[in-house]
This record gives C-alpha cells, structure tokens and sequence, in this order.
C-alpha cells in the first residue's frame, strides 16, 4: 500500500473537506450571489424611480408652460407674467429636487425644495459609489418650444445624496432580511443534508474495515438511490475479494503444504538413510582412531581427517535437516522449536544481540501445518533481523488474544510479532527485503494461514513484522 492510501485509510478522506460544509459553502456562495444581484436591481429601481420623477416633474412644469404661452396668445394672460409656476411648483416638486428655467441668457428663473437636514446620511463611500454608478442619467433637461421658436431651457435636478440615502436604506433593510434568512436557510439545509448524508458515515466505516483487510462488512440498503448503489457495490467488492481472498489463501496453504510435505519427506529420508551411513562412518572411524598404534603417524593422520571429515558431514546433515524440517516440530512441538531457534539465534549472535521469544497460550495443540509454517515466519522474521538491523535486541512474541466461535467452530486469534531495536524501514533495508523471496515467502505463508501481515515501525524503535491469524480449536473441545 503506499503513502498516499495508507494517509487515506487512516484519516478516512481524500485530502478535501467534510461534504455537508462543501454543500453549505456552495449553498451559501450561490445565496449570497442573489442577495449581490437583489442589491443591484434594488438600487437601480431607486435610481429609476429618482430619474421617473424628475422626468413626471419636467413634463408637468412643461405643460404648464406651454398652457401659459397659448394663453398668452390669446390674450388671456399677459407676456410679463411668463413664466408662472408657482402653482404648479407648490405639488409638484419633491424634496431635495430643483428647477431652472433659463428664457435667455440673462434671465433665469429656479425654485428648489429642500431636505430635512436631521435625517441620517448614507456613508460617503456609498454615495460616491451610487452616484458613479447609478445616478449619472437622473437629471433631466428639456426644451420648451412654441410656435417653431425656442422660449426656454428647463432643467430639473435631484439631490443625489437624498436619493443615494433612500438606496441606502433601502438595501441595509434588504440585507439585514437576507442575512437572517441566509441564516436560517442554512441551519435548515445543514440539517436536513446532515440527516440525508449519515449514511455516509456507515460506508466510510465499511471502506476503512475494507482496506484493512476486513472482508465481512455488508452494508444496509438506504432509501437514497445514489447511496444505495454505492452500498451494493460495496458490498458486491467485499463478496468478490473475499471469494478472492479465500481462493488464494486455500491455495496458499495447499501448496505451501505440498512443499512441507515433501520437505518432511527429503528431511526423513536423508535422515534415515544417509544420516545413519554417516553416523555408523563416523563411529567406524573413531574405532579406527582407537585402536591405531601411535608408531604409524601416517595412517594416524589419515585416520583424523576421517574423523573430522565425517564430524562435519553430520553436522552439516543436521543443519539441512533443519533447515528442510526441524524435527522438533513432529516431535517437541512448535514452543520448543522456536525456543531452539531463539537459543541458535544467539549463540551466533555471540552477545551483540540478544535474542527473546515470550509465548503466551497453547501453541503446542496447533496442527504440524499450522506449526510449520508459524516457525518459518519465525525463521525468516530473525534472518532479516540479523542481516539488515544491526539490533541489540529483538523480541518474538506469540500470544493469544481471544477464543470465540465462528461459524459453529471455536478459533482462537493469535498475534505474532517480531520487533527490533536497529535500523528500521530504511531505503537501504526496503531494498534489500525487496530484492529477495524472504518477505515475500513470509506473505505467502501469512496467507495460507489466513492471517494478515503488517511491516512498519517497531515499539523498541527499529521495525516490525506482525502477522494476525486464528486457528481454529481441536474437535475435543467443542
């Protein structure tokens, strides 16, 4: 498994963010864009309707205007009196809005109607911004014509911070809504996505036990139809790897099985048939060595090679014999194998590295199968160890965790460690476990016992190597 997914298992996300707050981000972004485009269509209609009166105030005046020159023509109002709006002026203009009238150069006629000065005012900022932005069409100037002759230039003008005020207030009440709402809206679809999405929760669940090796998982069906068919994928994986994985392991074990099998056939012959030759040999030639006469050194000496050739002829059968098949496993049992392999261990180590096994539960009541291959995990595990750690100490453990019943059986869990204080998961050392069939023999092993193996940092501060397995319990004690 590398970093990355092993950073996935263990934290149970991608590297992104909780989808419930993804889902209020987006939510609220798309929100608060519609609050931003409301504001905007809020503060045009108010430059609309500052720029409609403006516009209704220069129609009316005009008219009036144009009412008074007609008149005028038909000598029923008097040219001097031209023009007279103060009629008109007193209900039409608004407050804060001015108008001009300019009959020639030199004759200008304006009115303005004021604002309450007590009346807050809009932030600067704001008004500079509205008036820039908004308010730049709100004045309007028009022409009064009679008769194919031009008689005047009216104007009407608005006060552009009142109208800017007026926006202002209008969007602070908009936006004192929109929070509240905003607010709330979330709260309601955190809940209601909150609910929806707990399911999630269960197949986060079910993809952690997945990827650490737990193949058992089956995950409920959910009323959500996209949630449903992740369910059923799921668990369609978890039946496909676990027919996979059960397929392997018989596999596994059949033929690892085969091998002891025959390594437990080749150790028996060698040891019945060439080890007696070598053993009668070597006692014929110690006979030989007694019974010479010292005054022939000549076939003295030729009588010690023989001796000593046939001493390491045996000892070296013995070492093949045990690496093939220990005999301590048929016959002592698995306990004290690895007690001689442990005391082999540090013998060679000569006190540079200390050597410990604990064993904690009846390991002796396991079959010769199961025994054979939990010794050459064993085996490997020290090779490894005594090669690339350079440890002052390593400690085997083999302890029971627990009895249960599974599938009308009892098994009984057993965890197998071998740790060292040395070097640890190096490059050096991946390189080289790597590069060789030792780790990959010991997977093998692992899985014909239908157990799971784990390499990483040790305890004692160098690596480690665990392996998890059950066995399952003699008939007798059912």
């Amino acid at each position: 498994m590398s970093d990355k997914a092993k950073m996935t298992a263990e934290t149970g996300y991608f590297g992104a963010f909780d989808l419930k707050w993804v889902l209020i981000r987006r939510i609220l972004l798309a929100a608060l864009l519609c609050v931003a485009v409301g504001v905007g269509i809020v503060l045009n209609n108010v430059a609309i309707e500052a720029r409609r009166q403006t516009v209704e105030v220069s129609n009316t005046i005009s008219d009036v205007l144009k009412l008074q020159l007609v008149r005028i023509d038909s000598a029923l109002d008097l040219p001097q009196r031209f023009p007279d709006w103060t009629a008109v002026l007193d209900y039409t203009l608004q407050p804060g809005q001015c108008v001009t009238l300019a009959v020639s150069t030199s004759k200008k006629h304006s009115r303005c109607i004021g604002m309450d000065a007590s009346k807050p005012q809009a932030p600067v900022w704001f008004v500079a911004f509205y008036e820039t932005v908004f308010l730049r069409k709100v004045d309007t100037v028009e022409t009064i014509m009679h008769s194919t002759a031009v008689r005047g230039r009216l104007k009407v003008t608005a006060n552009k911070a009142g109208i800017a005020f007026q926006a202002w207030d209008a969007v602070s009440n908009m936006l004192r809504l929109s929070v509240a709402l905003i607010a709330i809206m979330c709260l309601l679809i955190y809940a209601a996505v909150a609910r929806a999405l707990k399911p999630t929760n269960e197949i986060l669940s079910g993809l952690s036990k997945l990827t650490n090796g737990d193949l058992s998982i089956q995950l409920p069906r959910y009323r959500l139809h996209e949630l449903d068919r992740i369910s059923d994928g799921l668990n369609i994986l978890a039946d496909q790897l676990r027919v996979t994985t059960q397929e392997r392991s018989d596999f596994a074990r059949r033929l690892i099985d085969a091998q002891e099998h025959e390594r437990r056939h080749i150790a028996r012959d060698l040891h019945d048939e060439i080890g007696q030759h070598l053993t009668a040999l070597s006692g014929l030639a110690a006979l030989m060595q007694s019974s010479l006469d010292t005054q022939e050194p000549v076939s003295r000496s030729e009588v010690d090679d023989l001796v000593s050739i046939t001493g390491s002829a045996v000892q070296s059968l013995r070492s093949i014999l045990a690496f093939m098949r220990p005999l301590e496993i048929d016959h002592l049992g698995l306990k004290a194998s690895l007690d001689g392999l442990i005391s082999d261990h540090n013998r060679r180590a000569r006190g540079a590295t200390r050597y410990v096994f604990e064993v904690l539960g009846d390991v002796d009541r396991f079959d010769p199968d199961t025994a054979a291959n939990i010794f050459r995990i064993v085996q490997e595990g020290l090779n490894n160890a005594a090669r690339h750690a350079g440890a002052a100490s390593v400690m085997v453990k083999l302890v029971s965790t627990g009895i249960k019943v599974q599938n009308g059986s009892i098994v009984q869990d057993f965890h197998l460690s071998v740790e060292d204080d040395g070097a640890g998961w190096n490059l050096e050392t991946r390189e080289a476990l790597n590069s060789g069939y030792g780790l990959l023999g010991m997977r093998e092993r692992v899985s014909a016992l239908g157990g799971r193996l784990v390499t990483g940092p040790s305890m004692l501060g160098g690596a480690a190597v665990s392996v998890q397995f059950i066995v399952s319990e003699p008939s007798d004690r059912l």
